[in-house]
């Protein structure tokens, strides 16, 4: 709807001018940065070694998982709010999915990776390792032939451990890898 007080020309240019988030979305979106900050406080170290956070929002999370007073804590919350706003939040999400293993993402990941395992221990599946190295051509190939072997023996023996784990660590290890070298991509092809 244009406004009477501007010419026709200015009315025009006025309609279509885009004035940002509202104050509300502001403040929802900067809530929503301090309960991820937040969160943070519930990890332990060594994932949160994993998670592409600054130094100055790593020493405050720290901080915040020693702090018993209930006032200080709330101040500290709120100091890791305003960090947040500083971060790439979305990369920050992104890293927490990758990490919980409930997530879809993971979730696909883990599919993906069974099925890769069957049918590189499949007997009747012999273009599986061919089909394998085309998609994931970094993979160490006789590292990989070898663990098909065991796995494969220790199937005919009508036993899945070690073998088999090893090999399904190595395919969803290298899954993994093709996946963060190219995070705009899909996770193969299987």
């Amino acid at each position: 709807m244009s406004d009477p007080n501007l010419p026709n020309d200015l009315a025009d240019e006025h309609d279509e001018e885009y004035w940002g988030p509202s104050k509300s979305q502001v403040k929802r979106d900067a809530h929503a940065a301090q309960q991820v900050g937040v969160s943070l406080a519930e990890l332990d170290a060594e994932t949160l070694d994993q998670l592409p956070l600054s130094d100055r929002l790593r020493e405050a999370v720290e901080d915040l998982q020693r702090i018993r007073s209930r006032g200080a804590g709330k101040r500290q919350r709120q100091y890791i709010g305003k960090l947040m706003r500083e971060e790439d939040v979305e990369a920050i999400e992104a890293a927490l999915r990758r990490l919980d293993p409930n997530s879809p993402e993971n979730q696909r990941l883990q599919m993906q990776a069974e099925a890769w395992r069957d049918a590189l221990i499949d007997e009747n599946d012999a273009d599986a390792i061919t089909r394998f190295i085309d998609d994931f051509p970094t993979v160490d190939v006789q590292q990989l032939r070898q663990l098909q072997r065991n796995a494969r023996a220790e199937a005919k023996r009508e036993e899945y451990g070690k073998a088999t784990r090893a090999l399904f660590q190595a395919v969803r290890a290298e899954i993994e890898a093709a996946r963060d070298a190219n995070p705009s991509e899909g996770i193969g092809n299987e």
